[in-house]
């Protein structure tokens, strides 16, 4: 593709007006293809909210009419590139795993043509991965579906196992959402290329979660205990400050965070706009100063807990349990985190991202070297833990969540102990994690 004086150059050649030997069913399917390729290009070069509709039939190399022919807005061919570039994915994978034979062959080109593929042709992947976050409800449902696509790809997999391992429902759900966070982090740092050598890590690092004796764990269905909601401790001051967080949290989860002004956020709190300059620059860094202070006080929550332990393994256990009775005691703030920082965008999800691996990096600080996949264990750790989190949050489970804490605990310290080692920990650890 190539620009001259602002013009947009065609990444296709135009089809021939007139007879062309086409269907009008062809026309169609050909002019969706262009359309994709077209919206992933121009969101790889601008971004989301700066593509426009002419960016795209430029691109593509078709006209406005037959644009509005085929989706009636830019959010709607957005979603459905998104939809065809997962089903891509889903689809190679197959075709990977159906072009070996033996299980383990099987696995192993399955993940290396996922893994292979986001490195080698980064820009669809990173529109499902990084771009998608931002734009709206639509694209959080659809980020939803694609990882229940994959989960379900994935526990068939493994239960074609020949040794009868299994990946527990739970467990499939932590893989999907591990590697996410493996290539989210590289896409959003440029580092796609490290992909290519990951394969052998990844595998290691599920098939620590791949044990029977994951059965001797609580299921998770248990009643959920009640927690009482708690107030905020960096609320609860009258300065000024916290009146402004206060402000942006109230209007978020009241009016939503896309259409929110700096001016609005002022005038709730009862300050000036100025005022709430000098605080801070925008609303975006408002809103990051939120996730900062809830990641902060979550783990001041913890840590407590962690440090009381006699063991490195009861203070996972422990911490797990700190960590979901925060969580469900703190809704408001649970919200503001995993479902209305979606609107804010990428930039904004990489950040928190750093502020969440402060928690798997608190609980890996007395933690033996790993035994499965050394190399991103933590990491993938930090997405598995939380992309069950939020998809509980998502599905209005959020009440659940004290029910998984020997399911949470199982997902940090196996790639550390093993499976076997780990459910006997939790095991181990059941009384004093009663008694907390």
């Amino acid at each position: 593709m190539s620009q001259t004086k602002g013009k947009v150059s065609p990444l296709y050649r135009r089809l021939p007006h007139g007879p062309n030997g086409m269907r009008r069913e062809e026309v169609a399917c050909n002019q969706r293809a262009r359309l994709y390729g077209g919206m992933i290009e121009s969101i790889s070069q601008r971004g989301y909210k700066a593509t426009t509709v002419a960016h795209v039939i430029a691109l593509a190399g078709v006209s406005r009419r037959a644009f509005y022919e085929q989706f009636p807005c830019k959010e709607a061919c957005f979603l459905a590139t998104y939809d065809i570039v997962v089903a891509r994915a889903r689809k190679r994978m197959i075709d990977a795993w159906l072009g070996e034979r033996g299980w383990a062959n099987r696995v192993h080109a399955a993940c290396k043509s996922l893994l292979d593929d986001i490195a080698e042709s980064p820009k669809g992947p990173r529109l499902v991965l990084v771009d998608a976050l931002g734009i709206g409800p639509k694209a959080r449902e659809r980020m939803q579906l694609a990882s229940f696509t994959f989960e379900r790809l994935i526990t068939g997999a493994f239960r074609a196992a020949p040794d009868g391992g299994e990946l527990p429902p739970l467990a499939a759900r932590a893989v999907v959402a591990g590697v996410r966070h493996v290539a989210f982090t590289r896409m959003l740092e440029q580092r796609e290329r490290e992909l290519y050598t990951l394969t052998d890590e990844v595998l290691d690092w599920v098939e620590s979660y791949r044990s029977p004796v994951i059965g001797r764990l609580a299921s998770g269905l248990a009643t959920p205990p009640q927690v009482p909601p708690s107030p905020a401790v960096f609320l609860a001051s009258d300065d000024r400050r916290a009146r402004v967080l206060g402000s942006v949290i109230h209007l978020t989860l009241d009016e939503g965070y896309a259409e929110l002004t700096d001016p609005q956020i002022a005038q709730f709190a009862g300050v000036s706009t100025e005022a709430f300059h000098k605080q801070f620059p925008s609303k975006e860094e408002c809103f990051l100063a939120v996730i900062d202070e809830y990641v902060g006080e979550l783990l001041d929550w913890v840590r407590p807990r962690q440090q009381s332990a006699s063991t490195w393994e009861q203070s996972v256990c422990q911490s797990m349990a700190a960590l979901t009775e925060y969580l469900v005691s703190h809704q408001a703030l649970l919200k503001i985190a995993f479902v209305d920082l979606f609107e804010v965008g990428p930039g904004m999800i990489g950040r928190l991202n750093k502020a969440v691996e402060e928690f798997t990096k608190l609980l890996a600080a007395d933690a033996p070297e790993p035994r499965r996949g050394p190399a991103l264990a933590r990491e993938a750790v930090t997405g598995a833990i939380w992309g069950i989190v939020s998809s509980y949050v998502a599905n209005d489970r959020l009440q659940r969540l004290p029910c998984l804490v020997e399911q949470l605990s199982y997902i940090m310290l196996a790639p550390y102990l093993g499976p076997k080692e780990a459910v006997e920990a939790i095991q181990a650890a059941r009384k004093p994690l009663r008694a907390v």
